[in-house]
């Protein structure tokens, strides 16, 4: 009795984190959702408490029809656009901190710093105070440039950041921005599923 007692405490904690799948694999899967899911299966996935109708803010004033998949947890919340087929289109996460990664570890909160060392060279992003500020340009050739195909990744200066050299609508590099130790980081994750044809 013993025995089997010790060896379900063992596998308890695999069980668990079977369950919570957070790894986004660009183009395939955003933890469990892959790009065949619709509405329904989010509820069935997440539960219809955790799945939320909403207007999901694209830039620019524009918002369109979506939901957010756990509203009140800013670690866990998703947002999801559709595509015509009412299947999952965009999935975007934003803020400090998230559960969700992708296999390079790139998360919210993911200093330039790292995504440079990840990337193995400099990578060009847009200049701040805009909408579309942050925002990765290219990635230079660097090995983030296929292992996050089909992800948009937005920079943000943290609150503690002064910022004043890296705004406009202008080509920004990493490596020189990283000289003047502003602190930038991850504050945006989006990952296309499907598009519209």
């Amino acid at each position: 009795m013993k025995r089997w007692l010790l060896l379900l405490l063992l596998a308890w904690p695999a069980v668990t984190l079977a369950k919570e799948n957070n790894l986004i694999v660009p183009g395939k899967s955003f933890g469990p959702i892959t790009a065949q899911y619709t509405r329904a299966d989010l509820v069935k996935t997440f539960g219809a408490a955790n799945v939320k109708d909403t207007r999901v803010h694209l830039g620019e004033g524009e918002t369109v029809p979506g939901v957010a998949v756990y509203p009140k947890d800013p670690k866990r919340r998703l947002e999801i656009t559709w595509v015509k087929s009412k299947r999952v289109g965009d999935i975007r996460i934003s803020g400090q901190s998230s559960v969700w990664h992708t296999a390079d570890g790139v998360t919210l909160g993911t200093t330039l710093a790292q995504l440079q060392k990840l990337n193995g060279v400099p990578f060009k992003f847009s200049g701040f105070g805009w909408d579309y500020g942050g925002m990765i340009l290219s990635w230079e050739r660097g090995k983030l440039e296929k292992s996050l195909k089909d992800v948009w990744l937005t920079l943000d200066p943290t609150a503690e950041s002064s910022y004043e050299g890296v705004i406009g609508d202008g080509e920004f590099v990493s490596s020189e921005v990283l000289q003047k130790n502003y602190s930038i980081a991850v504050a945006q994750i989006r990952v296309e599923l499907n598009r519209d044809p």
